[in-house]
């Protein structure tokens, strides 16, 4: 109790030298994830909306510094949506910052990610000059097949029930996520993807709670969905993703890859 209200202290001493000017304010950051998460939640549960607009970006620059690039956009999108734009004195430099680093760190991971395409595609092309034209068109009609009936049965699972289901409790966090669902939810996932249960237990051993992070991932939904699903704080999230990066691909690196293995 004494080192989170220190930690508190800390924080608004912090924001006292960055809070009442612009290019301070620019310039916060935060040493570290605890104290960056400490902070926001405080302001989450006691600050004005400019200030818990402050904890996030700063949570989110912190993670930026970090190379987490998906805790850091879903830091940006929770600042944003914590924006007062009707108040009088809603901090709307503060809110331009938050959109326009926001957009930039974005366009740094389509660039890097673009980059790397480019350099795996290369390596596939000059990879595949060396295989015969009669195995290249032999394979070529079943794999077109598998590919456009993976995608079929992609959206179909975007398209069902329980998914819809999912999206709408995403907006309606009150509301609890039964038993029932969450069995719908992986019985359509056996039935629309049938390998990710394979890839990711095969065994049929892996904790409930772990298996539906997975399937969450899988479904492309944004991690402060995920962490709310489970009831968890995006701290523990961020946790359990590197682990399960070690338990599921015997890899040790960070909850980005593992969220990019899921998708695959």
């Amino acid at each position: 109790m004494h080192r989170f209200i220190a930690i508190i202290f800390a924080c608004l001493s912090l924001l006292s030298l960055g809070c009442g000017n612009h290019q301070q304010q620019d310039d916060i950051l935060v040493p570290g994830d605890t104290l960056a998460i400490s902070l926001s939640e405080y302001f989450d549960g006691h600050g004005t909306p400019n200030e818990q607009m402050l904890g996030h970006y700063i949570l989110a620059r912190t993670y930026a510094e970090m190379g987490e690039v998906s805790q850091a956009l879903d830091e940006f999108q929770k600042a944003e949506a914590c924006a007062d734009t009707t108040a009088t004195d809603c901090d709307r430099h503060l809110l331009a910052r938050v959109h326009s680093q926001a957009l930039l760190l974005q366009e740094e991971k389509t660039e890097s990610t673009g980059g790397l395409i480019w350099i795996v595609g290369g390596l596939v092309f000059l990879t595949l000059l060396g295989v015969a034209g009669f195995l290249l068109k032999r394979k070529k009609k079943p794999q077109q097949h598998d590919s456009q009936e993976n995608g079929i049965q992609e959206n179909r699972i975007y398209e069902s029930d329980v998914y819809l289901r999912f999206r709408d409790l995403s907006k309606h966090p009150l509301q609890s996520i039964s038993r029932d669902d969450w069995n719908a939810l992986e019985m359509a996932v056996d039935e629309y993807l049938p390998d990710f249960r394979k890839k990711v237990d095969p065994n049929h051993n892996m904790k409930d709670t772990d298996y539906r992070i997975c399937m969450l991932i899988r479904l492309r939904f944004a991690l402060s969905e995920v962490a709310a699903f489970m009831d968890i704080t995006p701290q523990n999230l961020y946790s359990r993703r590197k682990q399960l990066l070690k338990s599921v691909f015997n890899i040790v690196g960070k909850p980005d890859e593992f969220d990019a293995l899921i998708q695959e």
